[in-house]
């Protein structure tokens, strides 16, 4: 399987990890990782047989955001020198979390590749609450409002299990065929 030249975001961990100087001079970073999917047949993550690099830089613009996307990997440490190839066991307790990347296609030297974008935190880039309302604070809220929910829907509404209907929409208007009262004249327009 090969991942498609496509901006998508794939679930994946670590699979080894180094340091390099780009040809700018920049220090460099790379996470070479696994592209992992849910099995429910095996109720876990598996790999998918692809996989995919991530570099970061260490510039004075980029070198907080590459050390956040190592803490989303799981690394907790402060020696970057214990990330320079270190072997299978060692990198599982370094980096032992899933993370979540945003690729994409890029041209690179003439060749169209699939490069990783953003590292995050696994759903990292859905919507959240930063007070999400759960457990029994939601259920005393839903309680509070089943009379609310009720009376704006009418003693009818609040029984039907059925979703209204709405009116056919003629091709031409959109809109069930009616006009609008401040629609100008067809005949009146300018094309």
């Amino acid at each position: 399987m090969t991942l498609p030249m496509t901006k998508a975001t794939y679930r994946a961990h670590a699979l080894a990890c180094g340091f390099g100087v780009a040809k700018t001079g920049t220090h460099q970073i790379f996470v070479q990782c696994a592209i992992v999917e849910y099995s429910d047949e095996a109720e876990k993550w598996v790999n998918t047989g692809d996989e995919i690099t991530w570099i970061g830089s260490f510039t004075a613009g980029t070198e907080a955001r590459t050390i956040e996307s190592l803490g989303h990997f799981g690394w907790k440490g402060d020696d970057l020198a214990e990330l320079d190839n270190p072997d299978e066991q060692t990198l599982a307790r370094l980096m032992p979390d899933f993370v979540d990347l945003v690729c994409e296609p890029e041209e690179y030297e003439g060749a169209l590749t699939l490069k990783v974008r953003w590292v995050n935190h696994p759903g990292a880039g859905k919507f959240a609450f930063k007070e999400p309302l759960a457990g029994d604070a939601l259920k005393s809220f839903a309680a509070r409002m089943k009379g609310t929910i009720r009376g704006t829907r009418g003693a009818a509404g609040a029984r039907s299990s059925t979703p209204p209907t709405r009116p056919a929409q003629s091709p031409s208007r959109g809109n069930g065929g009616a006009r609008h009262p401040n629609a100008p004249d067809d005949d009146k327009l300018p094309f």
